[in-house]
């Protein structure tokens, strides 16, 4: 459909219209947290139309699932280029997941890790933001086993399992004390890790 107004295609629009509210809310849920930012707020800050919001997010936690799908599939690419153009080989690559994490950690505008924030937030364990936490930790996970494997670990599921308390450790030392430090320990301890297998 086309506006006749404006000869731009509708679709696009509402495509482009939606973009901004996730962009936006998703900024603010980063930088207040998810229970200190209302639906005016991301109406005012995106400059969309009430309509338009609730025509695309019929409700706050529908938008909340929407905002952390999206930033769920954009972490997980970034992570994947980024490490990708860390190292040339598999074993290059799996140490080079935490020089990516540290330089992720130490940013000015790090507010701790946002899947740890948002399941720290919604207690209801139940919501569905929950399941996207996990859905996110299976894709480092299957990455990771990936890496692994090709990296010659002689138990590329077990070796995955445990990158992932090193992940999680060093992603709550630095949410929770705001410290990077503990991208550089889980490195050592990974290096550790591989040459044992």
């Amino acid at each position: 459909e086309t506006n006749l107004s404006t000869g731009k295609n509708m679709t696009d629009e509402s495509s482009a219209a939606r973009q901004k509210i996730l962009e936006t809310a998703s900024q603010l849920f980063y930088q207040k947290g998810i229970q200190h930012v209302g639906i005016n707020e991301v109406i005012a800050a995106s400059g969309v139309a009430k309509r338009t919001l609730y025509r695309h997010f019929p409700s706050k936690d529908d938008l909340i699932l929407e905002v952390m799908q999206h930033r769920s599939a954009q972490w997980i690419r970034w992570f994947e280029e980024a490490v990708t153009d860390r190292g040339n080989t598999a074993k290059e690559r799996l140490l080079a997941t935490f020089d990516v994490l540290q330089g992720w950690y130490a940013k000015p505008d790090f507010r701790g890790c946002p899947f740890i924030n948002a399941v720290l937030e919604i207690a209801d364990a139940s919501h569905p933001v929950h399941q996207v936490s996990v859905d996110l930790r299976e894709a480092i996970r299957t990455y990771i086993m990936q890496l692994a494997a090709e990296a010659g670990v002689r138990e590329p599921g077990s070796f995955s399992q445990q990158y992932l308390l090193l992940i999680g450790g060093a992603s709550l030392m630095a949410t929770i004390e705001g410290n990077p430090a503990g991208a550089q320990q889980a490195r050592n301890i990974l290096s550790v890790l591989i040459d044992a297998s």
